[in-house]
């Protein structure tokens, strides 16, 4: 067996030395989100308020963060390693049957390796919708919903005299998505009213449907998505309402602007 070169050395021990390095400062990322996690909970429990908010947006920074280190410290090495590898089987016509079949394998495992990287780092970063004002994320919801084709669409969404904070502005958006795919896939409505206005420093989203309602002795508001529509407006200060009956849904969240 032909001994490593020293260089060869090296390069290993300093690639080591670079993950090791990316994978402590997560760790640390990680006990920080730790800490606002229970300071959050201790700040709940003692009426205090504002804490969800600054998790929200402390997880959101540490995704985006974490999406370019996997992409700098593990996806340009693979890519760097699939680029060697295609180079090498210009010369496998040259090599062993074994070793041009351990070649395939490699080559295969780096494609695996840096296809696996992308989609995390892709999934990690904040979507596109964020960058967009609430106004306008919503009606780019309801356009990519393909609703208007299908049934009768009316959206009242007014112009804001402020944006609302981040983590009022991700509530209003789910609540959003939420309801138009119970509507997409469960309600037969034919009719949908999706509305954003200003209630005093609340703002208010309001959705409403003539669809069959939901199934009956289903209390309304017990799924899993309305759960958490319930649950992330009363994390902000807010209320849900969720009314389901023969002749529709109405769902409305109101959420205090200046909650952070």
């Amino acid at each position: 067996m032909n001994p490593i070169p020293a260089q060869a050395s090296r390069e290993g021990r300093s690639e080591f030395a670079a993950w090791a390095e990316m994978l402590a400062r997560v760790g640390e990322k990680n006990c920080r989100l730790y800490s606002l996690m229970m300071q959050g909970a201790l700040n709940a429990g003692s009426g205090r308020r504002g804490a969800p908010g600054s998790i929200v947006e402390e997880l959101d920074r540490e995704r985006s963060r974490i999406a370019r280190e996997l992409h700098a410290g593990a996806g340009q090495p693979l890519a760097g390693i699939k680029l060697n590898l295609e180079m090498l089987d210009d010369c496998s016509p040259s090599l062993p049957q074994p070793a041009r079949e351990a070649l395939l394998r490699l080559r295969t495992l780096a494609d695996q390796a840096l296809a696996q990287v992308r989609a995390v780092s892709h999934r990690l970063h904040p979507p596109d919708w964020q960058r967009l004002t609430i106004e306008d994320a919503l009606f780019a919801l309801v356009d990519s919903s393909g609703l208007e084709s299908r049934i009768e669409t009316e959206l009242d969404i007014a112009e804001l005299p402020a944006q609302p904070s981040h983590s009022v502005k991700i509530a209003l958006y789910r609540c959003a998505q939420e309801c138009l795919g119970n509507i997409a896939r469960h309600s037969g409505a034919t009719r949908l009213v999706l509305s954003l206005s200003m209630n005093g420093r609340c703002l208010e989203l309001r959705v409403t449907d003539n669809g069959t309602g939901f199934p009956r002795g289903v209390p309304s508001g017990t799924g899993i998505g309305l759960r958490s529509i319930r649950e992330q407006a009363s994390a902000l200060g807010g209320i849900a309402h969720i009314a389901s009956g023969a002749e529709g849904t109405t769902i409305q969240i109101s959420i205090p602007l200046s909650e952070e």
